[in-house]
This record gives structure tokens, sequence and C-alpha cells, in this order.
């Protein structure tokens, strides 16, 4: 599987979730997957339409805000997962960016899915913004959503979960996280 692949193969998940993962976890310490602006137009043409599809030279001198953006949903999911309350930084620069540039829903076509907008004239990295801002407070705000944090060794990944018992993102991390407590516990 070419590195490019492999680098996004976890992609699937509610929008703000699949932003949020753009940092991979390696032991404890979290490595980042938007090194340059090729890396985020990647992930968006990744999105099916979710968000636009940026180019790496409208990405790449937002780059720094568009981490930025990053980190805070990521605050905010974490907290979310873990059942507190999220910091006031975070929340603040949210609902900042939100009301900058709202997203609303609009009626479609007969038989077909309500659409959304994004008021204004965004440019295309201020629409993913917007859109991804709006998925971290639709998914954060609704209850009981799953929203989890897989605590694999070198995974850390959110994901949603399909069992309320469910401790890791996937077969293979719950095969890491045993072998590496049984390797704990032989000690």
């Amino acid at each position: 599987m070419p590195r490019a692949e492999k680098l996004w193969d976890w992609l699937g998940e509610p929008l703000a979730v699949d932003f949020a993962n753009t940092v991979r976890r390696s032991g404890w310490r979290y490595r980042e997957l938007l090194e340059a602006g090729a890396d985020v137009a990647t992930w968006s043409q990744r999105q099916r339409g979710r968000v636009p599809v940026l180019t790496a030279e409208a990405a790449q001198p937002r780059l720094a805000e568009i981490r930025t953006v990053r980190d805070d949903v990521f605050e905010l999911l974490l907290a979310a997962a873990r059942g507190d309350s999220p910091s006031a930084g975070p929340v603040g620069r949210i609902n900042a960016r939100a009301r900058e540039r709202p997203v609303v829903a609009q009626v479609g076509a007969p038989g077909a899915e309500p659409c959304t907008l994004v008021l204004g004239d965004p440019d295309p990295v201020d629409e993913l913004l917007a859109r991804v801002v709006a998925a971290a407070i639709e998914l954060t705000g609704a209850p009981n959503s799953g929203l989890a944090l897989c605590d694999a060794p070198s995974c850390g990944q959110f994901f949603l979960r399909e069992r309320t018992n469910q401790r890791w993102c996937g077969p293979g991390c719950g095969t890491r996280a045993r072998v590496a407590r049984h390797a704990g516990s032989s000690r």
C-alpha cells in the first residue's frame, strides 16, 4: 500500500473525528500528519465532498491556522469523550469561528438529504474550517454520541463506539492493548 494510502486509511468517521485524528500517537506523544499544505490537500480530497478540495498552494499559507482549529477540535472531542467540560480557550475560539462563518441546513431536492451552506462568500480554507467547526459542535452536543478515544498503544484516535462496552477503535488496537497488558503483567 503506498504511503499516502496508508497514512489516511482510517478516514471514514464523522468529519470532526476525521479532522481531529490528523495527529497520530506514537507511544504517548502525538505526531503531526498535516506537515505541509499538500497533506491538507490530500486529506480534503479523501473527504469525498464533505469539505471543499483544497490545493496545497491554498492550504500552505494557512497551515498554522488549520492546525490551531484542529487542536481546538481535538480538545473539544477529548473532553466530550472523557465526559469532562472542555477548556474555555478552545470553546471560545470554536464558538467565535462558528459565528464568523455559520453553516446552515437547506432543504434538498425531493427525496434527497438536506444540504448545508456556509454563509457569506468563504474561500475554500474558510469553508473547510467552518464545516469542521459545525461538525464538532454538532457531535459534541449530541447526547450519547458514542464518541470515544482509543487508548491502545500507538493509536490515540477518536472513534464512535458500535457497542457500549467497546474500548478500542478496531480489532488490531484491541489485540495490541491485550498484548501490551499481558507483557506488562508478565514482568
